[in-house]
């Protein structure tokens, strides 16, 4: 271990909660950022006694005061795509390594294409939706396609929970401006724009079970094709509403064509704004201790035939959101991860170092096929 400190920039929120005791139980001594000095006070007596400072996004020189180089900044502060430039920037004003929890595509997408250059040139690592979004799914997907071979050309990813979905007002926050967005996905080679909900994906578990799921644009997006260069498509989605949701993509292919309509687009961003405000409670205890995730990932070869198949179960959203970061804010200040720029998962500390920071947290592989 180095000198690096690990701060963690929105300790107070839902998650941030979560991944402060996530940390400290790895034996790690955060500080603790936030807008509230009593809050965090609190937090840290919680915790056992830990360092503490006040920063604010309105306030960008606070955040760069949080941080010198070399040092990890965790952040949980959403919705990004509004307040998470302001910690992007002070990390590689800086020169610390970055992480953060977000799952909002034009935010992922802004940090892969706008700041790559500027974190390699400030020799950092940046790690976007490095939590329950999307690390596990770019394991599934490398898996999969490691166990097909060059023969692969495409893979779907699929997310899905068991025990019910419940997640925290930030999330629920971030997921209705996320739809507002533009989004993106890998096809025949290149990167393009499609909706986030535009296709409805199906995943075969077995002969009588096709989960299906809604398309998203994530990290695997970016990640998986500069790691395997022969994929043409990459699928992701998200299993939202268990056997409800081939009704759900149908309302929301409704819900795209009405915000095509001149203006509606604006006036659905300002009521979003109104009545959901980011960070608040999230699900209970007992429901992340009754609930988890599993995760798909199918490898086909050009001709559709299917040419692997693996299949993940881990911990609940939150609860796996948590461990993750906190992993891998640990091994960045261990100086684990030697690559620079916006990276992914399997691309920061290789396929094996990430089965088995993975697997530490309770991500452990079903099926392999």
């Amino acid at each position: 271990m180095t000198d690096s400190r690990i701060v963690l920039f929105g300790a107070t929120g839902y998650t941030g909660r979560l991944t402060a005791a996530a940390l400290v139980g790895r034996g790690v001594t955060p500080v603790l950022a936030g807008r509230n000095a009593e809050t965090l006070s609190e937090l840290a007596d919680e915790l056992g006694g830990l360092q503490t400072a006040v920063a604010d996004v309105g306030d960008p020189s606070s955040i760069r005061a949080l941080i010198g180089r070399g040092d990890v900044l965790v952040t949980t502060v959403g919705p990004f795509h509004r307040w998470g430039a302001p910690a992007v920037e002070a990390a590689i004003d800086a020169g610390a390594h970055y992480l953060d929890s977000t799952g909002e595509p034009a935010f992922i997408r802004r940090v892969f294409e706008h700041w790559d250059g500027p974190a390699q040139s400030a020799d950092i690592a940046m790690l976007t939706a490095f939590g329950y979004d999307y690390v596990p799914g770019n394991l599934a997907g490398a898996l999969a396609l490691e166990e097909a071979g060059p023969e692969a050309t495409s893979v779907v990813v699929g997310y899905f929970t068991r025990g019910g979905n419940s997640v925290s007002r930030g999330t629920l926050t971030s997921a209705a401006q996320a739809a507002l967005e533009p989004g993106f996905v890998w096809r025949d080679g290149e990167l393009r724009d499609e909706t986030v909900g535009h296709d409805l994906l199906h995943h075969p578990a077995d002969r009588k079970r096709t989960p299906s799921s809604l398309s998203v644009s994530a990290t695997e997006h970016f990640s998986l094709p500069r790691v395997y260069p022969n994929l043409l498509d990459v699928r992701v989605g998200i299993g939202v509403a268990g056997a409800a949701t081939i009704a759900v993509w149908a309302g929301g292919r409704v819900v795209q064509e009405l915000l095509r309509l001149p203006g509606a687009r604006g006036i659905a961003r300002k009521a979003v704004i109104a009545t959901l405000q980011g960070s608040g409670g999230g699900p209970s205890d007992e429901h992340n201790a009754n609930s988890g995730c599993l995760i798909t990932a199918h490898a086909f070869a050009t001709d559709g035939t299917e040419l692997a198949r693996v299949t993940l179960e881990g911990p609940s959203v939150y609860g796996f959101t948590a461990e993750a970061l906190a992993w891998g804010a640990e091994q960045m200040a261990g100086g684990v991860v030697q690559e620079r720029g916006a990276l992914g998962p399997v691309e920061a500390f290789g396929l094996r170092g990430l089965e088995s920071g993975c697997a530490s947290i309770g991500l452990e592989v079903l099926r392999s096929s």
